[in-house]
């Protein structure tokens, strides 16, 4: 899979720090940008893009449970056998097949698009804030003088990492949904 590009962009980092546009150094920016979307996407474990993916998902008591946010459902197939659109609909982020088998090994195959335009407003928030840090204050310093101004950043500022309340808010685009996949990822 080729490397996904950053969440935010240079000028949105700059909008964010409210600095001139041009002014931040971009090589910095650039990095910082891609280590805090990694450090975001690993956390949420969600890309952030939309895709089309084919899985196969356990059916259980007729549903199926899709990754989420469902944009739409092109095929439904159970035991390779290909279901008409009257065999099966789809209810959000779950997918139900008539006559559901009493087998739960059974698995329905499904081919869908899937995911975000980019990310939500709280993500691209959270990717931000990461990046900001590690361009504000880069050398993680706890402390800065010169002369009469003197700076102390946060415990929350050092490093580019998340904090536990960024945690908390990515907590909510973690998908559970059990899945295998075939072909590109």
């Amino acid at each position: 899979m080729a490397a996904l590009p950053p969440l935010a962009t240079i000028t949105q980092l700059e909008d964010w720090l409210q600095v001139p546009r041009g002014s931040a150094p971009v090589n910095t920016c650039e990095l910082a940008l891609r280590v805090a979307s990694k450090l975001v996407r690993n956390e949420a474990r969600c890309l952030f893009v939309r895709r089309e993916d084919t899985v196969a998902l356990r059916i259980v008591e007729g549903r199926v449970r899709l990754p989420g946010p469902v944009l739409a459902v092109a095929s439904v197939a159970v035991q390779g056998q290909e279901l008409a659109a009257s065999g099966w609909w789809r209810e959000g982020d779950e997918l139900w097949v008539s006559s559901p088998p009493c087998d739960p090994r059974r698995r329905a195959t499904v081919t869908l698009t899937h995911g975000y335009d980019g990310p939500p407003d709280d993500v691209l928030g959270t990717v931000l804030d990461v990046a900001s840090r590690g361009c504000v204050n880069p050398l993680s310093l706890r402390q800065e003088s010169t002369g009469q101004r003197s700076v102390t950043f946060a415990t929350e500022t050092l490093a580019m990492s998340l904090a536990q309340a960024e945690v908390d808010k990515l907590a909510r685009y973690r998908d559970q949904t059990p899945i295998a996949r075939w072909g590109r990822c």
